[in-house]
């Protein structure tokens, strides 16, 4: 132990004596393969209650700063910032999850390293930063990030020759907006089966219009989003397809029409007219609920869906409340 204390020490010293980064790669490498231990709480700079919210901010200022293509625009030598890339995706891949967390502050850092290299009962730490930055900044991995920076083409590109640009990527997601009333969805005991046009992108980089049914749910409600597997932009080299996300928004078109307490309650035939004049016959069932979507004829044979609201009397004669007060009796 004090071996190891005094190696820490002499690293220390060297790397604040400002030696360069190759040396700084060679002694890490050294230190990495003694210790087997690392504190990830001080790899990520965030303390030991740190929150998962300031796990993920510390995560991604330095995936960042560290990544290697964007290290290298920056001068830093690009294998001393790979190395601390996949250092800091190792501990977030501990410290963001929740059983790995609890494992590594129950047993330390020590203890931890014992479960990361297989131990009975222990963790497998089979880490690809590459996946992990991914998975963090989207399904389109750090392609589609760093473009939205103007790096301009593949960051994978040149010398560095990174793997992620060869394993396969999944493709994008796509989203759309779908509009559906009220009334299509109204009395359906299965799903409603709408089918759309859509524009998906395919390997080899052309865009292709395809129909896609999308199943709608008969009780689905408003601003609900729907996921279609495999309806996205296809993968590139081999990687599964992106999922179709669509929204569903309900257009309220039934018409709401006032209809007395007490006829809802006896049940009986009815004929309304509407506020544009349109006439309309049907039949309101005994005991019907208010906010109950019923279809009503009109004069061209039709169907109209009305929704039932109750329409109170604004006052009752002494008559109509004995008789009020005999039903109440009578319910009893």
């Amino acid at each position: 132990m004090i071996f190891l204390l005094h190696r820490k020490k002499t690293y220390d010293s060297v790397i604040n004596s400002g030696l360069g980064s190759n040396f700084d790669l060679l002694v890490n490498h050294y230190l990495r393969a003694i210790y087997l231990v690392k504190d990830y709480y001080e790899i990520l700079g965030v303390p030991k209650n740190a929150s998962k919210k300031d796990i993920k901010k510390a995560y991604r200022k330095l995936a960042l700063k560290y990544h290697p293509d964007r290290a290298k625009e920056s001068g830093m030598n690009p294998k001393v910032a790979e190395e601390k890339f996949k250092e800091i995706g190792e501990a977030y891949s501990v410290l963001s999850d929740t059983e790995k967390r609890q494992q590594y502050d129950q047993f330390g850092p020590e203890g931890f390293a014992q479960f990361a290299r297989g131990g009975a009962g222990g963790f497998r730490m089979d880490i690809d930063p590459f996946e992990i930055f991914s998975q963090f900044f989207g399904r389109g991995g750090p392609n589609d990030f760093f473009s939205a920076f103007g790096t301009g083409g593949s960051p994978f590109s040149g010398r560095s020759g990174f793997r992620t640009a060869m394993r396969p990527q999944r493709g994008q997601d796509l989203k759309i907006a779908l509009k559906l009333k009220i009334s299509e969805l109204e009395g359906r005991t299965t799903s409603l089966k709408k089918t759309i046009s859509l524009n998906r992108k395919y390997q080899d980089g052309s865009t292709k219009k395809e129909k896609i049914r999308i199943p709608i749910p008969p009780n689905i409600k408003n601003r609900k989003i729907l996921r279609i597997t495999g309806k996205g932009n296809q993968g590139k080299m081999g990687g599964s397809a992106g999922d179709l996300l669509v929204e569903v928004s309900l257009i309220d078109d039934v018409l709401e029409i006032p209809v007395s307490v007490f006829l809802a309650i006896r049940g009986s035939d009815l004929t309304i007219k509407t506020p544009a004049g349109e006439q309309l016959s049907g039949y309101i069932p005994k005991n019907t609920k208010e906010n109950t979507i019923l279809t009503f004829i009109n004069n061209d044979n039709e169907n109209k869906k009305i929704r039932v609201k109750y329409q109170y009397p604004r006052s009752l004669t002494k008559e109509q409340e004995d008789l009020l007060s005999k039903l109440h009796e009578l319910t009893k």
